[in-house]
């Protein structure tokens, strides 16, 4: 029986080594699984973010096609209603016995083709301005996803630091636990 207290009295100090063994071991566990999860969810915010921005794109493009077909539907209506037009008058000019070539009528169906051309560069004109606002929305976006992919790396660093500073402290901790443990041993 002489033998077996000197190992109950160790018994103590073997679950203290133990319990620091353990501890040391989850806050390095705990790290890591932290930082792999912080990486995980910055991988899937780039994700969504590069498929939100696949999908503004595939939008956009079908944007800019409908006002394409859009625009080439109002210019043949357009050139449509400009030889109607024309048409008209030159009978109009033939019925009240003015030449359809003389100045009078030359004037007036170049009035025509000016007031479709003004048409013309006033949708043109639109058009544009609805390109420019397809442009700025995607780049609008993308500026966001720039905002929001910081924001979230600034947090989980500041996370980490948090966390560092907390594991340093642990260490010490640990480290003072180390040295009374070598002290109850001895």
């Amino acid at each position: 029986m002489g033998g077996l207290t000197p190992v109950l009295q160790l018994l103590p100090v073997i679950s203290q080594g133990v319990g620091l063994v353990s501890n040391i071991v989850g806050s390095e566990a705990a790290s890591r699984d932290a930082r792999a999860g912080q990486d995980l969810a910055l991988q899937q915010l780039q994700q969504r973010q590069a498929e939100q921005q696949r999908q503004s794109s595939e939008d956009a493009a079908l944007d800019r096609e409908r006002i394409a077909a859009d625009a080439d539907t109002a210019e043949r209506k357009r050139r449509d209603a400009l030889r109607r037009a024309v048409a008209r008058q030159r009978a109009q000019f033939g019925g009240s016995g003015i030449s359809s070539s003389g100045g009078s009528a030359e004037a007036v169906l170049l009035g025509l083709f000016e007031e479709t051309d003004n048409d013309r560069e006033e949708r043109m004109r639109l058009d544009a301005l609805r390109f420019g606002a397809l442009d700025q929305n995607i780049s609008q976006q993308r500026r966001l996803n720039v905002i929001q992919r910081t924001q979230l790396q600034e947090s989980q660093r500041i996370g980490r630091l948090s966390a560092n500073a907390n594991q340093l402290s642990n260490r010490i901790g640990s480290g003072l636990d180390v040295l009374s443990f070598a002290g109850n041993l001895f």
